[in-house]
């Protein structure tokens, strides 16, 4: 099983910072409150869809906890200017963030909704991983309504001898406190490979046979015919 390591910048990073978790520690709990069935009476139910939510789609939980989230490891303070501008304060001595200089976030497109000044966050943890393995850096998925939105990046951390600063975007019309374990962004890693690609066309039988053999269950037939078991320690 291949390892990955999060090394601390200091001694501060060690000792008062959060550490790196599996994402499977922070399942959202919209997830977890959501019903398995979307009818009250909690039966199955064929006609005219089944009845079962997506609490039931093992792709989009394997999206949720795949690799490790890092969190904030202080309470934020956000504040906005009459020109709509941010300003973000906090009470630790350690500084936790500033915003990009204009020169690196020029040109870049900046999603409807939010303010127009790019910040980085001082993680202060070095991503390690072994040789061909790479890092897709994202926003923690399954946390749609964060009052921010972290720019995802991919990371070669095999050869990176330094932490990467996460650059993240607030919203325009966000004041108040992000608090201190809120998760920041997501790491997943991969092994890099060269990849080819084409396009054929299936036989109908083909797709008949595999279309039957998936439904010959009424639920979770992806889950227990097709899905493989991801760890993350």
């Amino acid at each position: 099983m291949p390892k990955i390591e999060f090394i601390a910048s200091s001694e501060h990073v060690l000792k008062v910072r959060e550490h790196p978790k599996p994402a499977s520690d922070f399942i959202p709990q919209w997830w977890k409150d959501m019903p398995v069935y979307s009818t009250n009476d909690k039966k199955i139910k064929l006609s005219p869809y089944p009845n079962v939510t997506a609490k039931k789609c093992f792709p989009l939980l394997d999206s949720i906890s795949a690799g490790y989230i890092v969190t904030l490891w202080a309470d934020l303070l956000i504040s906005r200017g009459s020109d709509g501008s941010k300003t973000i304060q906090w009470n630790t001595v350690e500084k936790i963030c500033e915003p990009w200089d204009k020169n690196q976030s020029s040109g870049y497109e900046i999603p409807e909704g939010y303010s127009d000044t790019v910040f980085k966050y001082y993680h202060g943890w070095r991503i390690k991983t072994p040789k061909e393995y790479s890092c897709l850096i994202t926003h923690p998925i399954g946390y749609q309504n964060l009052p921010f939105r972290t720019l995802s990046g991919i990371v070669d951390t095999d050869t990176l001898e330094t932490h990467a600063n996460s650059p993240f975007l607030i919203k325009k019309d966000f004041e108040g406190i992000i608090e201190k374990g809120t998760p920041m962004f997501q790491i997943i890693p991969f092994r890099r490979e060269n990849w080819n690609s084409s396009v054929i066309s299936d036989t109908e039988e083909n797709a008949f046979y595999a279309s039957e053999r998936l439904h010959s269950r009424i639920v979770s037939s992806y889950g227990r015919f097709l899905r493989a078991n991801k760890k993350y320690k």
